[in-house]
Order: C-alpha cells, then structure tokens, then sequence
C-alpha cells in the first residue's frame, strides 16, 4: 500500500464566479431573518444550499436533493412526506420530488425569505 497516492482531479462544469457565489452563499434578507426563530434556523447553511441550487449546475436530480435538504432545515416535510420520497427512490431507483413537494420548498423560501429561485441574482 502506498502513501503517496495522486491526488484525484475532478473537473468542474462551472465558471469561478458561480464557485464563488456557492462559496458566499445567498444572502437572506435580515428582515427575513428577524420574521424567524434565529435558533432554528442556519441561515448560513440555507444560503449555500440555495446558491448551490442556482450556481451549481445541477441536474433535476441535484435540484430536487437541494431542494429537499432545504425542506429538511426549514422543517417543511413530515415523516410521511419522506417516506414517500424513500419509497419513490426503492421503487424507481431515482430520486425525485414531486411538482407539488417543489412548490412546497419554493413557495417556502420566497414567502418567507422573499428569495425566488426562478430569478438569478446579480
């Protein structure tokens, strides 16, 4: 066994910018903050992940796992929201949410963050 392994490259389909824009992470408004428990929430997790969403590059199935860890920190989906994604993953083999479980999450986040992912930021 060797320690001196190379090192694995992994080429990035982004521009530097959109790297550091997922870095940064999206900045929530504070006012939107004041309108939420500051102790429930990781602001600053949440705006990476929404970055994330928007700089990424991500395929559908990206989205909807962005989307869903999302849910998961804001507490949107019940154990019977995930368990019916975890049945769709057995059954399909993919994971995905569905129209209404997104909507759910992008309502979420432009009510009461007042971010839309639909509109990139500058």
């Amino acid at each position: 066994m060797s320690f001196h392994q190379q090192p694995k490259i992994v080429r990035l389909n982004m521009l530097d910018t959109d790297y550091a824009k997922i870095a940064a992470g999206e900045p929530i408004p504070d006012d939107k903050k004041q309108r939420l428990a500051q102790e429930s929430y990781d602001f600053d997790k949440l705006g990476q992940h929404i970055a994330r969403y928007r700089y990424g590059g991500l395929d559908e199935q990206g989205q909807d796992n962005v989307l869903c860890t999302i849910a998961t920190i804001a507490g949107l989906f019940n154990l019977a929201d995930v368990e019916d994604i975890n049945d769709r993953l057995r059954y399909t083999g993919r994971f995905y949410l569905t129209v209404g479980e997104r909507q759910q999450v992008t309502n979420w986040l432009l009510d009461e963050l007042g971010i839309d992912l639909n509109r990139l930021e500058p």
